[in-house]
């Protein structure tokens, strides 16, 4: 029995369950319960039995204890600084992150009276200055909860350790540094590392690259297409720090040295380039399990898989119970769960039933079965993860996997030369950086030609998902219990019937999809977002949102690719601010977008113009300004009418207004036009309509009696999220209910769908 495995899977089912299921008061009470059960247990067994119920009963009692314990002491007295204007003395963790509109970085406090947790530091006013990892700092802030943002409960900061956030109100000023400042040295060599890549690696691999040696992916998310394409042809795994790149960096070691010499200095390095890419879960999970690997042969002692994994599981607990919610523990632990289970499983079936050559084809055979095996074993347990979490799952991975994963290990190797080499002798280190763009282009060309593979990704409707895992769990269960008393796991009928079924899941979203029709008011924080669906047409008012942890690019086109949809007839832009606006451009490089409509004299005071012209450009969407006069268009049943926009005032004033029209049911959207703006449209003739999208988020300066007289709406829908301005406001719900309307708000109701009949 491995009883270090046992242990942590007690130990981190208890965390889970305390974190999801249980309330915090009642932890103590059941850690002690499951305690007093381990007695009459270790009275009343015998043997194996004995130790496997000790080894649960009290790692589980241990589990909740201290996530209780760690809530306590760690966890609410951070969350009690909400709100506060402190002065605090902390300790640089990492090189601060730097983007046009802000700064952050990581920091330790170290002030006398609070607790020593780690606190994420904002800088949005120019005041964080030049700043070293290691350095004792002052700094005047405005603390805010890490478990809470945009207004709800996250775990999304605290699952990675960080339970302050902090926004700096003052210039930070720095303290000094001390002896343990030199303890930040891999934090500083990590800055320098990127800083190295940054400049040697040609723009159009530069993210990638930052993304593959340091996990940095500042660079990658603002390539909207090659992001969206390593996501859907499956190796998004390669640009995060994992097990993968431990693995490459003890291989190239073992090369160089031999394998006994490799593991005295695969350790150092190992811990090393752990700590230089943030001790993230899935990297210091790797990293345990390869440090008992190269110890074994030191120790003279076999090396156990699953009891290094336990192993790596248990320390991450212990430093913070709170990381058994990030996606990043979940994804990785049960990839390597998959790997070490199922991987021999499939490797030991190919082998059977392919025919060994000899030479050369022996080993492209091999290189083939392991490539194919080990996608199979870390795709068993992460699809349904990343189904939940993500809402896709990708059918290409394997042959992607086939077709970039050998370049993909040179391509790292050689990265990390060529930055190391940039430290001695620059011109050496540019040459070999010069020579590894073109392997990572390659790879870049292979995610970006699979993810355009008709379905490449499966997008699942999300009430169907939670039945598919349902049945992935359990038809893998039902194949382990078959498999006998000593006998292995058959992958291959498991695998093939969960493939089955999520093909079914995602055709069956697919066909209700296409065959839909009505109006879709997308979730997308404090913003706008408005679907017209008809069959297979679609048009879009408005792409843009805040104060929501995803981009509303990325909310409606997973809403229609999960439904089937990869085109989109009609981008309307009713003007050009963030929040109606920031998603379009990432709209338009994960869909087929065939027009994009923008007023022409829209200010561009968010900067966005000249990346959504760039996107249309590259993706072949034509571009159509709307002027001084209406401009109507159609896609299917669906009729757009775009009133020009006002000739005077600020941006707002100056936007379009839209109608659409499904049949007999039309739908007005407002944008953020004022009142004023609102009387002229009445004067110029506004139309009756069914259902009006109120303006402004439910600013009290728009949805005016004189409008509403006009159109007389049955439903008026609110697209608003967490915000700061009291939106909607008290006087513009008056006005609607006044006025007889069905209010509906995103905020308080999520997306909300108007099903429209062939009728209208």
């Amino acid at each position: 029995m491995r009883t270090l495995f046992t242990a942590a899977c007690a130990l981190g089912g208890a965390a889970a369950a305390a974190h999801y299921m249980l309330p915090l008061g009642w932890l103590p009470w059941l850690g002690a319960a499951l305690l007093a059960l381990s007695l009459p247990a270790a009275l009343l067994l015998r043997g194996d039995w004995r130790v496997r119920a000790l080894t649960l009963l009290i790692s589980a009692a241990l589990g909740v204890s201290w996530y209780w314990g760690y809530t306590l002491l760690f966890v609410r007295p951070a969350a009690e600084l909400d709100g506060r204007e402190l002065t605090l003395t902390a300790r640089v963790l990492e090189c601060p992150r730097r983007d046009e509109d802000f700064a952050m970085t990581y920091v330790r406090l170290e002030t006398e009276g609070l607790p020593a947790v780690r606190a994420a530091v904002y800088d949005y006013d120019g005041y964080m200055g030049y700043l070293r990892p290691g350095d004792r700092v002052e700094l005047a802030v405005r603390a805010s909860s890490a478990t809470e943002k945009y207004g709800s409960e996250t775990d999304i900061y605290a699952s990675r350790g960080i339970l302050l956030r902090a926004t700096l109100r003052a210039e930070s000023r720095v303290l000094g540094r001390d002896w343990r400042s030199a303890l930040s040295f891999p934090a500083e060599l990590a800055g320098a590392v990127d800083s190295a890549a940054e400049r040697l690696f040609p723009r159009d691999v530069g993210g990638f690259m930052r993304a593959l040696l340091m996990g940095e992916t500042a660079g990658l998310d603002e390539d909207h297409e090659l992001e969206h394409a390593l996501d859907e042809s499956g190796i998004r795994h390669v640009v995060a720090v994992s097990g993968m790149h431990l693995s490459y960096l003890y291989a190239f070691l073992a090369a160089l040295v031999g394998r006994r010499r490799s593991s005295l200095l695969g350790i150092p390095a190992a811990l090393l380039f752990t700590l230089m890419t943030g001790a993230t879960p899935s990297i210091v999970r790797a990293c345990v399990m390869l440090l008992l690997v190269m110890a074994a042969p030191l120790a003279r002692r076999e090396a156990d898989a699953l009891t290094s994994l336990g192993a790596a599981l248990i320390l991450l607990l212990i430093a913070n119970p709170l990381s058994i919610a990030a996606a990043g523990l979940q994804l990785s632990f049960a990839s390597m769960a998959g790997i070490i289970v199922v991987t021999p499983q499939v490797y030991s079936w190919l082998d059977a039933r392919w025919k060994k050559p000899e030479g050369f084809r022996a080993r492209v055979r091999a290189f083939i079965m392991a490539t194919l095996a080990g996608t199979a074993g870390s795709t068993v347990f992460t699809a349904p993860v990343v189904a939940l979490i993500f809402g896709y799952v990708s059918l290409v991975a394997p042959l992607t996997n086939l077709l970039t994963l050998w370049a993909v290990s040179g391509c790292f190797i050689l990265g990390l030369a060529a930055v190391i080499l940039d430290f001695v002798f620059e011109p050496l280190g540019a040459a070999i950086a010069w020579l590894d763009a073109w392997p990572a282009r390659y790879i870049c060309l292979c995610a970006e030609a699979m993810s355009s593979l008709p379905c490449a990704a499966v997008y699942t409707a999300d009430k169907l998902v939670s039945w598919w895992l349902a049945f992935c769990y359990g038809v893998f269960g039902l194949a382990w219990l078959a498999r006998g008393r000593g006998g292995k796991l058959r992958p291959l009928a498991p695998a093939l019937s969960c493939l089955l079924a999520l093909a079914a899941v995602a055709f069956s979203a697919s066909a209700a999809g296409k065959s839909g029709r009505g109006l879709v008011f997308l979730d997308v924080g404090q913003g706008s977002c408005t679907l017209a669906l008809d069959g297979e047409h679609a048009a879009v008012i408005d792409c843009g949102g805040k104060n929501s942890w995803d981009n509303a690019g990325d909310t409606a086109s997973e809403y229609l690719l999960s439904r089937g949809r990869r085109e989109v007839d009609a981008l309307v832009l009713t003007h050009l601010h963030a929040d109606h606006a920031n998603g379009a451009a990432r709209l338009i490089a994960r869909l087929d977008v065939g027009e994009l409509y923008i007023p022409r004299a829209a200010e561009d005071s968010d900067e966005l113009l000249e990346e959504l012209l760039a996107a249309a450009e590259r993706h072949g969407t034509e571009v159509l300004f709307v002027d001084d006069e209406d401009v109507e268009t159609s896609a299917g049943d669906i009729d757009l009418t775009l009133f020009a926009p006002a000739e005077a005032g600020d941006e707002n004033e100056r936007g379009v207004i839209v109608l659409a029209s499904l049949g007999e049911t039309d739908a007005l959207v407002m944008g953020d036009v004022d009142m004023a703006v609102e009387r002229e449209f009445v004067e110029r003739g506004a139309p009756d309509v069914d259902i009006l999208a109120v303006g402004h988020h439910g600013s009290k300066y728009s949805t005016s009696f004189e409008l509403l007289e006009a159109v007389r709406p049955e439903t008026a829908v609110i697209s608003v999220g967490y915000n700061s301005y009291g939106h909607p406001t008290g006087e513009a719900l008056a006005r609607l209910n006044l006025a007889g309307a069905e209010v509906y708000r995103t905020d308080l109701d999520g997306s909300i769908t108007v099903r429209i009949g062939t009728d209208g």
